[in-house]
């Protein structure tokens, strides 16, 4: 049972500074009274209790030194009101630190080792950090060691990266990579968003069209957030990066003279449900892909965006890919796609040509027009150089005219169709063998999928969903329909 100063309800006033009563706190047999003495005042406290909240005291009660004994122990390094505070938390349950006092009661909580009330103490600043007192703040911990604050700082950072690059970029090397794992901290969600629009203000579905979509807990697609920019016709494609969701391309805006397509990225954030502007691609693309590999993204393949008309037989790919650093906020050119005597086949069913990462590489896989053999070639981002992966994957090995597909794990795999059914073929990055052919029912995938263990998910306009493939089993599992019909989405996995 409390007793002392519990009984007297302590309220906010000063009168404890001067009355010794208001500075005792029991909590059960007075004999257990210790005296501690801080800067300018004393203390009478149960030892007991506070060998309960503090691995400081509980050492020292333990111990046989002289503090213990005599029951007088020496803070008078330690501020008063921090340790009036403490007291009041840990004896009373109440907190009252004021968000500018906040460095010196960390300091303290952490030296005490009083684990509850640093914890209420770091609550308390990671509702209030701010760019300028996290820096701040990231010299203390320096100082002190506290691996609580260095949580606390770094989950700050990790969920603001990006957007803090002056911070980020002054930790070393170590940390930084662990506030960028912290971006994965949180429950993996499956999301979808339209990457291209055809339709116009006049359809109600338009609007409904321009949202991110999330699949809950419950089964059912939810709205996660808005597209950031007004305009009813758009053609974007979607990276991820850090946990960021890039949507890179353009849309339709109004001009003196009709219509034209305004270049234009963005970045979102789904711990602070947030976008903002990033820099536009330095060509104007559509049905590009977009892939993150060693920190950057990479732009790779589509074709002239200035409608959104069907493309022909004179539509040529791009050849020239772009990198963009998310610390700088620019794009720049860096090796070509080496087709030279040879074009990919354009296609509105996916991205041209599909790409995926593995490891400092990416891989590029694309329908060859003259023989329908399909080119695989690797890209090095440290060497900012291509090279072809033999064999060719030809007709003979695997009839797929058309591809949905190209992901990247253990092995790079490949998801395609022909007239009866839809195939799934992977290729060993070690033995640079072909593996074998497997089919499933035929479904039309159109849009932009993602891989999750071994399952891969795929937009399909037919279903009006999302479809899960399992490419151990070759099971197809369908999702719950979408709030808006399918058109030419982007399915994709975050972490929040």
């Amino acid at each position: 049972m409390k007793t002392g100063n519990s009984l007297h309800g302590h309220d906010d006033s000063e009168e404890w500074r001067t009355n010794e009563e208001l500075r005792t706190y029991h909590y059960g047999d007075e004999e257990e009274a210790t005296t501690v003495q801080t800067s300018t005042h004393a203390f009478i406290v149960d030892l007991r209790r506070l060998a309960a909240i503090s691995e400081y005291f509980r050492a020292l009660s333990q111990s046989r030194m002289r503090e213990t004994t005599e029951n007088l122990i020496s803070l008078e390094h330690v501020p008063l009101t921090v340790f009036h505070n403490l007291l009041e938390f840990s004896f009373n349950g109440k907190f009252a630190v004021p968000a500018a006092e906040l460095t010196s009661h960390i300091q303290v909580s952490s030296y005490l080792l009083a684990e509850a009330f640093l914890s209420r103490c770091l609550s308390e600043l990671a509702a209030a950090l701010s760019p300028h007192s996290c820096a701040s703040f990231l010299i203390l911990e320096r100082d002190i060691g506290c691996p609580e604050l260095r949580r606390t700082l770094f989950r700050y950072l990790s969920h603001n990266l990006l957007e803090l690059p002056h911070i980020v970029r002054n930790l070393h090397d170590d940390e930084r990579a662990e506030v960028v794992h912290l971006r994965a901290d949180g429950r993996l969600r499956l999301c979808c968003v339209r990457k291209e629009n055809l339709t116009t203000w006049s359809d109600p579905l338009t609007e409904k069209a321009r949202h991110v979509f999330v699949l809950g807990e419950s089964g059912e697609w939810s709205r996660l957030t808005e597209l950031p920019f007004r305009a009813d016709k758009w053609c974007f494609t979607t990276a991820l990066l850090h946990n960021y969701l890039y949507v890179i391309g353009g849309y339709r805006q109004r001009t003196k003279r009709g219509w034209n397509f305004n270049m234009a990225s963005y970045r979102y954030n789904p711990f602070t449900n947030t976008w903002v502007t990033t820099a536009p691609l330095l060509k104007c693309r559509r049905h590009f892909s977009a892939v993150a590999c060693s920190g950057c993204i990479y732009a790779v393949g589509g074709w002239y965006l200035d409608s959104l008309v069907t493309p022909d037989a004179s539509t040529a790919l791009y050849t020239a890919v772009e990198r963009y650093d998310p610390w700088e906020d620019t794009w720049r050119f860096v090796s070509s796609l080496p087709l030279t005597d040879f074009q990919f086949t354009v296609s509105l069913s996916h991205d041209v040509p599909l790409v995926a990462s593995r490891g400092h590489c990416f891989y590029v896989l694309g329908n060859i027009q003259r023989t329908g053999e399909k080119l695989l070639l690797q890209y090095d981002t440290r060497q900012d150089s291509w090279c072809e992966i033999l064999p060719t994957l030809t007709r003979a090995d695997a009839d797929l005219p058309t591809l949905y597909f190209l992901g990247a794990s253990e092995k790079l795999f490949v998801i395609g169709g022909n007239n009866s059914h839809n195939v799934v073929t992977s290729f060993c990055l070690q033995s640079h063998r072909w593996e074998q052919v497997q089919t499933f029912d035929k479904v039309a995938f159109s849009g932009q999928g993602t891989v999750f263990d071994d399952c891969t998910f795929l937009p399909s306009t037919v279903h009006n969903t999302v479809l899960k493939l399992d490419t151990r089993t070759m099971s197809l599992h369908s999702l719950p329909q979408l709030p808006v019909p399918t058109s030419y989405d982007s399915a994709f996995h975050m972490f929040f």
